[in-house]
């Protein structure tokens, strides 16, 4: 049975009920019946089908429809000579049973004790809809119709339990959170009962008509609109709920309510002398329902206005506070001291990844309710978003810090099946009382930081140098740009030296930054933070336009080549290559006159771009330029680069030369020994850094390592500087070609 099948049903018993209308009596009766009676079995069909976790209101809704077609026998059996039934009779008492599990099933339509909630929407519609009935069907019954006796007690019944309907409808209505297809036929299905019983009872009131065509379509039509509820697939999931809010603000709330009361009270009082008594009445009833109608209104504004304040300050997924709620507490003044806790899931990223947002929002309600059991019953538990939470207590740090670290240690079991566990870093600042503290998150997220890089797994106190350090590389960033175009930057030289005859053939340019005010700003201490922020780009592009242009007088004259680092942001712009061309075609230089350093950490880092940056570099290559791997033996993949990269030269790290040179054993001289042989077998060049003395020069040599630089040779000076060197040397000195 597809989905399809419900409109089908609803089209041809469309096609039944407006055709019925223009049947002759006789014919009417069996057409109608036929309509109710396969709405009972549409009903009966689709619970069968679909198997709804909640079945209760639609078989409710199967036996009203089986007493409505008792009912219509009870009366035609009851017809008197007039054509109107005799009363009472078989037939009301069956509509007075159909009207009671009309009731219960609309009532049954949200699971008792599974939500709540709506009660004052209800309660509202239910004052305007009294309101109606009042004047439209109760004071005329009671002060203007021929009935008397049971029949009038009866009317007056069935108009109760249609307000009654209206108001548990308008319940599913807030209540419910699925809006399926299901959901809106029954809806409609018993909006439409409801308006077709309060048609039948005003025109038979006001103008002694019994519309019996149109009404016991509209009665049918509310039926067929069940069964094809019944009859589509959403019928199995129409059951909602939402939490119950609360009120708020109750003085405001009963100063609007007496408000109300009054100036109503003032309108009877007014206008009551000029009444008779029963107009009177009628004006009472219908000011009170209005006054209760605007109380309910009041109430479920402030209740809403309840329910958004809280949303703002609740993270949906957890149940726990959120950022907002968080601030609020730490902008407030607190006598005693607090700490707060910003806590980091470790690795849940890659958890995420790997098995859903739905397993990975099950691991974050489990650690949630986890920081709530082993916080303070008084202390702030929030989640500040992603896997970020954070806790605000009086308790001692330290103390807190370790229960949260033991808590989130044990196993998350996920789905009933998979046991996960997983470790979290923990930051750590006292907030001393007598003030607010707005900048506590940012000393959290300082400390949180610090566990982060010491490993994980561990929690760390909030350090105000760390702070302090942090502030002044935001700074030391923001003054790039400014250095850049104020030519604070300049490119000193170091040269490199042939091992075996101590003559310069090459030179190595290295970036120097110096203030207007003479202060210099160490190359270790802006560089890093310049590949961190990636202004490496533009002052790497600034140093390459520097060194083609001193290569036109180094090469020309002197026939030198100059190394240049370049880093791994340089090297994923895909114009990186051609850009570097384009420079060297500009200064009028061959590419073997540019060698291009990269480290083994851009290696490891570029790993997912291999393809890209060998491509860069074997372009460059194929135009004469050489590519050097600095700082050779301090990373973990330089065999498997050598052999896919394209390279020339190997320069090995200075720490070789420093601690395993001057103090090493043999097994230490020997790994040097087993660079120098790789880059020879491999028909490299290898390159010595940090030179610093004779004896590591001559070791350096013995052990066959081609070229060398270092303070023993020369410090890094101004291009003037390496040429004046260049014109005390002989002309003879061979060059890296």
């Amino acid at each position: 049975m597809g989905p399809r099948v419900y409109r089908w049903y609803l089209a041809a018993n469309g096609a039944v009920l407006a055709l019925g209308v223009m049947l002759p009596a006789s014919a009417r009766v069996w057409a109608y019946l036929a309509v109710a009676a396969s709405a009972l079995v549409a009903i009966v069909v689709g619970v069968r089908r679909y198997r709804p976790v909640w079945s209760r209101p639609w078989w409710l809704t199967t036996a009203a429809i089986g007493m409505s077609l008792l009912a219509n026998a009870g009366w035609a059996a009851a017809m008197a000579p007039s054509g109107v039934p005799h009363f009472p009779s078989f037939g009301d008492l069956c509509y007075v049973v159909t009207l009671s599990l009309l009731t219960a099933s609309v009532y049954q339509w949200v699971r008792p004790g599974a939500a709540s909630g709506g009660l004052i929407d209800a309660a509202i519609v239910t004052m305007g809809g009294a309101a109606v009935l009042w004047v439209l069907v109760v004071a005329p019954l009671m002060y203007d119709a021929p009935f008397t006796g049971l029949r009038l007690g009866a009317y007056l019944s069935y108009s109760a339990v249609d307000l009654i309907i209206l108001a548990l409808t308008i319940r599913v209505v807030v209540v419910t959170r699925v809006r399926s297809v299901a959901y809106r036929l029954v809806v409609a299905a018993s909006t439409v009962f409801v308006l077709t019983d309060t048609l039948y009872y005003a025109v038979l009131l006001s103008h002694n008509v019994r519309l019996d065509r149109p009404t016991a379509v509209g009665w049918l039509a509310a039926y067929v609109l069940m069964g094809g509820a019944a009859l589509h697939p959403s019928m199995a999931r129409s059951v909602g709920s939402m939490p119950r809010p609360s009120l708020s603000s109750r003085s405001r709330l009963w100063t609007y309510t007496v408000l109300a009361t009054t100036i109503s009270a003032l309108i009877v009082v007014a206008v009551a002398p000029d009444l008779s008594p029963d107009r009177l009445v009628r004006l009472v009833v219908l000011v009170g329902l209005s006054c209760a109608a605007s109380v309910m209104l009041i109430l479920r504004l402030a209740q809403l206005a309840d329910l958004l304040n809280r949303r703002a300050h609740l993270d949906p997924l957890t149940g726990l506070g959120n950022r907002v709620a968080l601030q609020n507490h730490l902008d407030r003044p607190e006598r005693q001291d607090q700490v707060l806790l910003l806590i980091d899931l470790d690795g849940f990223r890659d958890f995420n990844e790997a098995f859903g947002h739905q397993d990975g929002d099950a691991v974050l309600i489990e650690i949630g309710h986890r920081l709530r059991a082993v916080a303070p019953s008084d202390a702030v538990v929030v989640r500040l978003g992603a896997d970020d939470f954070a806790v605000l207590a009086a308790s001692p740090g330290d103390d807190l810090a370790d229960r949260i670290l033991e808590s989130t240690r044990l196993p998350v079991r996920i789905r009933g099946e998979i046991a996960r566990t997983f470790h979290v870093s923990v930051g750590v600042v006292s907030l001393p009382g007598g003030g607010s503290h707005p900048a506590a998150l940012r000393d959290a997220d300082l400390a949180l930081a610090t566990a982060r890089a010491n490993g994980g797994n561990q929690s760390a106190m909030f350090d105000p140098g760390i702070h302090a350090e942090r502030r002044a590389n935001s700074e030391l960033v923001a003054q790039f740009h400014d250095a850049l175009a104020a030519g604070e930057f300049t490119v000193h030289y170091q040269p490199i030296v042939d091992l075996s005859t101590g003559r310069i053939v090459a030179a190595e340019a290295l970036l120097r930054w110096t203030r207007p005010d003479g202060t210099r700003v160490p190359p270790d201490r802006f560089i890093p933070l310049a590949e961190q922020s990636g202004a490496i780009v533009a002052i790497g592009d600034w140093v390459l336009a520097q060194v083609c242009a001193d290569l036109t007088g180094l090469w020309s004259t002197d026939g030198l080549s100059v190394t240049v680092n370049v880093s791994a942001h340089q090297l994923r712009d895909p114009a990186f290559a051609d850009r570097v061309l384009t420079l060297l075609t500009d200064a009028g230089v061959p590419g073997r006159a540019l060698i291009v350093e990269i480290t083994e950490t851009v290696l490891v880092t570029s790993v997912s771009d291999a393809a890209a940056v060998t491509a860069q570099l074997q372009r460059l290559r194929d135009h004469g330029v050489r590519i050097a791997i600095d700082d050779f033996g301090t990373g973990y993949s330089s065999l498997a680069y050598l052999r896919e990269l394209p390279v020339d030269i190997l320069k090995m790290d200075g720490s070789f030369t420093a601690r395993q040179i001057d103090h090493g054993g043999p097994r230490e001289i020997a790994f040097i020994r087993t660079i120098v042989e790789l880059g020879r077998s491999l028909d490299l060049v290898t390159i010595a850094e940090a030179v610093e003395t004779a004896t590591q020069a001559d070791r350096l040599r013995d052990l066959g390592c081609h070229l060398a630089q270092g303070y023993h040779y020369a410090k890094p000076a101004p291009i003037a500087e390496l040429r004046d060197r260049l014109l005390r040397q002989s002309p003879l000195a061979p060059a890296v070609h």
